[in-house]
């Protein structure tokens, strides 16, 4: 089969993944059959089939003309499988406590207990998506971005209660800092220190204490270095420039973390709105699976993450790092004076200045931290190549040796257009293969050391970087070279004083899976 045939094939199948829960029209003929026949049921039913077609084809023009469009107000997603009665309640707190616009977004993962279309009957501010499979709380998040259309985003368990207040003071906490990019909760019940201290025991006795605790207190906002993924607000901005959740971790646990380290690499910091509680009753569908295969989803997904990060933490500072001096380096440039906001130990000071601009903050994307002339592909099966940060498409077929990455739309259309690649001789291989530039270990000086190079010192061999605009870019883990499609036998070896006399360059991540093309 033909490589565009496979893709036709493939955009068919996963259309599928989204299940249409509407049957009205097949009631309706059925209606019109059971009061009788001839020519005037016939004609009944033509007249129906008519404005039934129309409305619909007027439908579709509403959507294309509307698609991309953002609402000011929040999208708030559950995720959600075989928990009926839990979601219920969720969506029914959301829409007493809420009053702000909003709409929600249930991404059903393929139930069995009926809660698609009981998501269905409550219509309202209530959009369905569901699934004729299991795609996990990642899977099940990312479906649920695609779809979204607010101005601000709400990632939910649909094992939670919101209370009066909640939306409103996490948004007050998001808005107070430019520099603040994700903002949580506290909760009865969570890892890490989002857990506070409760009197109830029943949920009957939760309102009250909620209704006092959520009194808007700017003082119980403090900065963070992790927020679980039971609640988050951001914003679409950063969803822009982060992505979507890597589909890689099975069912549920770490893909929460990964996603987090993203967004402190682009730059942003954690806040919890401490004046914000939600009730969270607790991992419901996590134990659902029972003790031993929570224990070997739980272990499998750790050692994902493991393999592709290594050492998040010192990712995170050594990012930062590079971060502040080119800060620096602009603002002696500029002779402008460079704010550090990690002088001031209390971020309540800091966010005093809601509004307030920093012109030396400078946020990244995603693509900042891929490898410099990588290929890389959409939905579409239209290939890219990554040059000086620029998305250049290629107007020819794709040369024999090079597999494109799949990443998703907003990764790509967050890149800047050049233009397009129209003759083999503008197309380089990827990556470079050793034999283009030298077979023997680089000896002279850093001169010698080609753009697009992949190398490593020859007193430590495992770990590879790639030469990009004169600067010595790390791959984070083997996993990340990996990713990019990067081998051994890529790798020319050099002196480490060859080496580190460059400057270093923006870390090289890996992109994250997404198992659902539609994305």
């Amino acid at each position: 089969m033909s490589t565009s045939g496979r893709r036709s094939r493939q955009r068919k199948e996963s259309r599928t993944d989204t299940v249409i829960l509407h049957s009205a029209r097949s009631r309706t003929v059925r209606k019109f059959r059971r009061k009788g026949t001839g020519a005037r049921a016939a004609k009944e039913e033509k007249q129906y089939k008519q404005g039934y077609h129309r409305g619909y084809d007027e439908g579709v023009r509403q959507g294309q003309s509307s698609f991309g469009l953002v609402f000011e107000g929040v999208s708030i997603i559950i995720p959600t499988y075989n928990q009926r009665e839990y979601v219920l309640q969720c969506v029914s707190s959301i829409e007493k406590h809420t009053p702000a616009p909003f709409e929600i977004i249930v991404v059903d993962n393929a139930s069995k207990d009926g809660t698609a279309e009981a998501m269905l009957r409550k219509g309202g501010m209530v959009r369905v998506a569901a699934l004729d499979k299991n795609r996990g709380f990642a899977g099940g998040v990312n479906h649920g971005l695609m779809m979204a259309r607010g101005r601000h985003i709400v990632v939910l368990n649909n094992d939670t209660l919101v209370t009066p207040g909640w939306l409103e003071n996490m948004m007050t906490c998001l808005d107070s800092h430019p520099e603040i990019g994700v903002v949580g909760p506290v909760t009865n019940y969570i890892g890490g220190d989002q857990q506070i201290e409760v009197p109830y025991r029943e949920v009957e006795d939760m309102w009250s204490f909620a209704a006092r605790h959520n009194r808007p207190d700017a003082t119980k906002h403090r900065q963070t270095e992790r927020l679980v993924g039971f609640c988050w607000l951001f914003s679409r901005e950063l969803l822009e420039r982060v992505g979507y959740l890597d589909e890689g971790y099975a069912v549920g646990n770490f893909e929460d973390d990964d996603w987090i380290i993203r967004a402190k690499l682009a730059g942003y910091r954690l806040a919890v709105a401490g004046d914000a509680f939600i009730h969270h009753y607790g991992s419901v569908s996590m134990k659902a699976l029972g003790e031993q295969d929570f224990v070997v989803v739980n272990e499998d997904n750790e050692q994902f993450y493991t393999r592709k990060w290594g050492d998040p933490h010192a990712l995170v500072t050594e990012t930062s790092r590079l971060s502040l001096h080119a800060k620096v380096s602009s603002s002696q440039h500029e002779n402008t004076p460079s704010l550090d906001k990690r002088d001031s130990p209390d971020l309540r000071q800091r966010m005093s200045t809601k509004g307030s601009s920093d012109i030396t903050l400078k946020l990244r994307r995603s693509t900042d931290f891929y490898p410099e002339s990588c290929f890389i592909s959409d939905i579409k099966g239209d290939v890219y190549r990554l040059i000086r940060g620029q998305r250049r498409k290629l107007n020819i077929p794709v040369p024999r040796g090079i597999s494109p990455v799949l990443v998703a739309k907003p990764d790509l259309l967050g890149v800047p257009a050049g233009e397009p690649l129209i003759s083999a001789g503008e197309v380089q291989g990827w990556p470079l293969e050793r034999n283009h530039v030298h077979a023997q270990p680089v000896q002279s000086n850093r001169e010698a050391l080609e753009e697009g190079m992949i190398v490593a010192t020859t007193n430590e061999r495992d770990v590879w970087y790639q030469i990009s605009d004169g600067k010595r870019r790390r791959f984070v883990t083997p996993y990340a070279a990996e990713r990019w499609g990067v081998q051994s036998g890529h790798v020319v070896h050099v002196s480490a004083n060859q080496l580190h006399s460059m400057e270093e360059g923006w870390p090289i991540i890996a992109p994250p899976q997404l198992l659902n093309e539609d994305l």
